[in-house]
């Protein structure tokens, strides 16, 4: 496989586990057993060190590890809406649009960067468009948790309660701007608006699309 090449894991709620292989252009899917993934990761490691994820959290779609310990893990979040405090109002059962989250993990368990974003809806692949962020507090695909600290982990399926935990803290008007959306509403204003709408609102009206794709939003991050 060449740079542009990709290997993608989707992993579903059942813990079935597909392939997804893209090559000089090419996009190829085969389905195997989840005791078979972890015996290939094993088997990719010589005298370097070993790979064992462990159970990895519901909706992972792409795992990196490094042999000076940390990992890379994207998750796909599938609610369609959720709590979020801005300022001193909490806005109950939220809509949102697709989220997907990566965290950086150092080998003693802290969390060293979250990265967030949204993408499009359907099949994920390495093409899926990636859109601006909407809300507050991300910078780039950069979440800046200001002087919350996030929760060390012990184990990586814990990461699948990260993304309540994160899009639950009290946020404010850090890094937002008018126009990270279609609307071009102050902060409150957008908030307002979109409490009573649904997910799909936002990519029939809200949100504005970037040069970025997924395969951008997993590779670009340095182990």
């Amino acid at each position: 496989m060449n740079r542009n090449d990709m290997l993608v894991l989707h992993i579903t709620n059942d813990y079935k586990v597909s392939v997804e292989t893209m090559e000089n252009g090419v996009s190829s899917v085969k389905y195997i057993s989840a005791e078979s993934i972890l015996d290939c990761l094993k088997s990719s490691i010589h005298n370097d060190g070993r790979i064992d994820s462990g159970i990895l959290p519901q909706n992972c779609i792409s795992y990196s590890g490094c042999a000076n310990g940390n990992e890379f893990v994207v998750i796909s979040f599938e609610e369609k809406t959720t709590d979020i405090i801005f300022e001193k109002t909490e806005y109950k059962d939220f809509p949102i649009p697709r989220l997907v989250f990566g965290f950086l993990i150092s080998g003693d368990g802290r969390i060293i960067n979250v990265r967030l974003g949204v993408t499009e809806k359907g099949r994920l692949t390495p093409k899926s468009k990636m859109f601006v962020y909407p809300f507050s507090n991300v910078s780039g695909f950069h979440l800046c948790t200001g002087s919350n600290v996030l929760p060390k982990i012990k184990s990586l399926h814990q990461l699948g309660g990260l993304p309540y935990y994160i899009l639950k803290m009290p946020n404010n008007y850090d890094y937002y701007k008018e126009s990270r959306t279609k609307l071009n509403l102050d902060y409150r204003g957008l908030l307002e608006h979109l409490k009573d709408k649904d997910s799909q609102y936002y990519y029939d009206n809200v949100l504005v699309g970037t040069d970025k794709t997924l395969n951008d939003f997993i590779a670009e991050v340095n182990l």
